[in-house]
């Protein structure tokens, strides 16, 4: 697990270099976001998988660096301030619900595994009830990248099963962190945006 957490540290260390020295016009995000995610891989290394296990607190930055991609692409599908904000607020109920789901047990672990995943339906409905041109561009990161998280989630023995190991669930984790927080954030840095704040 060591050797995951470590190629992710690599991989947002040579991203946050690479968003300061291109940095968008406006708030820079995708340093923030590429930031706390080394942050979090940083913590995650400092705990022993076993005894001391810190691997919880991915949940936790997530519930930093995620509220930031939502805003994003609420940005990018030109929703209004509020409904970014409402939006925003639905992510950190997403992410500090699934932090306790994965730190509790028994049935505590299944509400709080229930709420989060009441809020994330409802912000895939927000994204979706929109009617923006953008919103197809942004697909592949919303259902691949974000759906498959809870879905990893449910297979490892950090959620409810052992269908996978945590080795794995680790491995899968840090390739949709890249594919969501670096490759969207360099890929979407190209479309210009029809709205500013």
């Amino acid at each position: 697990m060591s050797t995951i957490l470590i190629l992710g540290i690599i991989a947002f260390s040579i991203s946050c270099i690479y968003f300061i020295i291109n940095p968008k016009k406006d708030f820079n995000s995708a340093f923030l976001v590429s930031l706390v995610t080394l942050f979090s891989y940083f913590i995650m290394l400092q705990g022993n998988f076993v005894n001391d296990d810190l691997y919880w607190t991915r949940w936790i930055f997530y519930g930093v660096s995620c509220p930031l991609l939502a805003y994003e692409i609420s940005r990018k599908i030109e929703l209004e301030l509020p409904k970014r904000i409402f939006n925003i607020f639905l992510t950190v109920i997403t992410m500090v619900t699934g932090a306790a789901a994965s730190y509790a047990q028994g049935n505590y672990k299944l509400a709080f595994f229930g709420l989060s995943t009441f809020a994330f339906v409802y912000l895939l409905v927000e994204f979706y009830k929109t009617k923006s041109k953008a919103l197809s561009s942004l697909t592949p990161y919303i259902v691949f990248g974000w759906c498959v998280f809870p879905l990893v989630f449910l297979l490892s023995n950090e959620g409810f099963s052992n269908v996978i190991s945590l080795e794995v669930a680790g491995s899968i984790y840090l390739v949709l962190d890249i594919f969501t927080k670096i490759v969207f954030y360099i890929h979407h840095s190209k479309i210009k945006l029809l709205t500013e704040i």
